[in-house]
């Protein structure tokens, strides 16, 4: 519903020049069901669709599977390099202004050109494409770091107790990684310029217990750091955050003079201002539980749980004005800045091109679940199935408390109370900023086979259909993925007794439409909603390709 205050002309012509707000876009689901277990970079379970719970990849059981641990003999050590490109290609289509939803039956076209007597602008991003293939990615000390290419290495040790027959290990590995940089001039930076979010296990005391001669268990702790790091742009595509009457009669009544008269204004689709973060948490705990059984020397069975993760970001954060014409507007302001801190908890307007502080956020891993069975089909041909379950449900908002106001949030905090009802609920204070994901906890499976080509040589293939956990009423460019479909080949080399080789490739496919008005994080068509929508109006097709290569040399020692 498009709602315009038809009072009079001059009221009118200030809720336009008022109308022109904010937003904010913020990945925080980013990697979601994206990139999970890919960074962990163990070539087995990649070459195996990671459909490995009931066949644990030697020290990489830490995550996959801790009972696997128990399957290790004598002491080894397990050094990793994970190798991977990602490209995220976004065509932006046709606007559809028709679809700004009324009450009135005025379009938004005419209620515009009646106020300002010229014709709604032009969309610069219409019939356009982004494309971003740039890695950049999140680091301790480093912050969001260019990198030339993603190349990590990894690594474990593995020491068996042979007077019991425990098994004790550690291994660094990261169980979320994902980053892009966008151009300057790509119409895609109004959703992240710049984005990087990781996971870093940085010590994880894990035991394997052989209980019998068929049943295993195994636990294991994690240390981790967590980070995560935005630079966005910020644009006002929309004119329609039309306040009520009685807060514009307050506003008026404390300010000398007529509003519309001396407020400054931005109009559709100006440029407002790029805001970076930088955040992280050295100390955030997990643990995983697993549990394996080999009923048959012909078929196994297990399972693993991984708890939720609570990390408490901090950092710093910068907003910066990109034009003049944003700070024009909010210096304007300042004469009623008296009426706007009464009405938003005595929050005014700073009016600055450059604002400072700090940052926080309390962010989640969730919580995962996965059964499995290993068969052994043929002598020399193995199938693995794994069901998974992944609780993103906890992922319902992201809510960025910063240690000061910020001008468009304070903008923001008074349309969400006074403005139109339709908006997709109170997503803003002045020094809080609410990015709304409501993700789905969901179901999805996987299938590996494994060919025993010679005594030495082992094959691998396997398929991953990722279940999206991103609703189409949230989808974004912040996590730029919907379901997806993860396609891998691989194969392992035993060069002697003690050491062998692990290979694995995989690509990773995932792509989403939506229709102008489809997302509330995207396109809508509904007034108000200002945090965050800056592609109001416009088709977008996105489309994401990962491609994986895992490397692994694993000894005795």
């Amino acid at each position: 519903m498009l709602l315009f205050l038809t009072r009079r002309r001059a009221r009118l012509a200030l809720l336009l020049k008022l109308c022109l707000l904010v937003s904010l876009l913020f990945p925080a689901g980013a990697s979601a069901q994206f990139v999970q277990n890919i960074t962990i970079g163990n070539p087995k379970a990649l070459g195996l669709a990671h459909a490995v719970t009931a066949d644990p990849p030697g020290i990489d059981s830490i995550h996959f599977n801790p009972a696997g641990l128990a399957k290790i003999k004598g002491r080894e050590l397990s050094v990793k390099l994970l190798a991977a490109q990602m490209t995220f290609r976004t065509e932006f289509g046709d606007r559809h202004l028709a679809k700004a939803e009324t009450t009135n039956g005025e379009s938004l076209e005419d209620t515009y050109k009646e106020v300002w007597g010229i014709d709604y602008p032009d969309d610069p991003f219409e019939n356009t494409t982004s494309y971003s293939d740039t890695p950049v990615l999140m680091l301790p000390f480093g912050g969001l770091t260019d990198v030339p290419a993603i190349v990590v290495p990894f690594g474990g040790i593995a020491i068996e107790d042979p007077d019991y027959g425990w098994v004790f290990a550690t291994a660094v590995y990261s169980p979320q990684a994902m980053g892009f940089k966008r151009d300057e001039d790509d119409p895609g930076r109004y959703q992240g310029q710049e984005v990087g979010i990781s996971r870093i296990t940085y010590f994880s005391p894990s035991i394997g217990i052989q209980v019998n001669d068929t049943l295993s268990i195994g636990a294991s702790i994690g240390f981790s750091w967590q980070g995560l790091g935005i630079i966005s742009g910020i644009r006002a595509p929309i004119t329609t955050l039309a306040f009520i009457d009685a807060t514009l009669d307050n506003i008026d009544a404390a300010t000398p003079g007529d509003l519309s008269e001396l407020v400054s204004a931005i109009g559709p689709y100006d440029p407002v201002g790029t805001l970076s973060l930088e955040m992280e948490d050295a100390l955030s705990f997990s643990f995983n539980l697993g549990l394996l059984w080999e009923a048959t020397p012909w078929i196994s069975f297990g399972l693993v749980y991984q708890s939720e993760s609570t990390s408490n970001l901090k950092g710093d954060y910068k907003m910066e004005s990109d034009t003049g014409e944003w700070l024009a507007m909010t210096e304007s302001l300042l004469i009623a800045n008296p009426a706007i801190a009464a009405l938003n908890g005595g929050y005014g307007l700073h009016a600055q091109e450059v604002t400072k502080g700090t940052v926080e956020l309390e962010y989640i891993v969730p919580q995962h679940f996965a059964i499995g069975t290993s068969v052994q089909v043929f002598p020399n041909l193995k199938v693995n199935v794994d069901l998974k379950w992944t609780d993103y449900a906890a992922w319902e908002s992201l809510d960025f408390v910063f240690s000061d106001s910020i001008d468009f949030l304070t903008i923001s905090d008074l349309i969400y109370q006074f403005g139109p009802a339709l908006s997709d609920g109170d997503n803003a204070d002045p020094n809080i900023m609410r990015v709304k994901r409501d993700y789905e906890s969901v179901w999805s499976w996987a299938i590996g086979t494994e060919y025993q080509y010679s005594d030495n040589l082992v094959l691998r293939a396997g398929y991953e259909p990722r279940t999206s956990s991103i609703p189409e009423e949230r989808v974004d460019l912040l996590a730029p993925i919907a379901g997806a479909e993860l396609y891998t080949v691989g194969f392992g080399y035993r060069v002697d007794a003690y050491t062998k080789v692990d290979l694995a490739l995989g690509w990773l496919h995932s792509a989403f439409t939506s229709g102008a008005g489809e997302s509330k994080n995207l396109n809508s068509t509904k007034p108000g909603t200002v945090v965050y929508n800056p592609y109001a109006y416009l088709d977008v097709e996105q489309e994401t390709n990962a491609y994986i290569l895992a490397l692994s040399y694993d000894t005795k020692f």
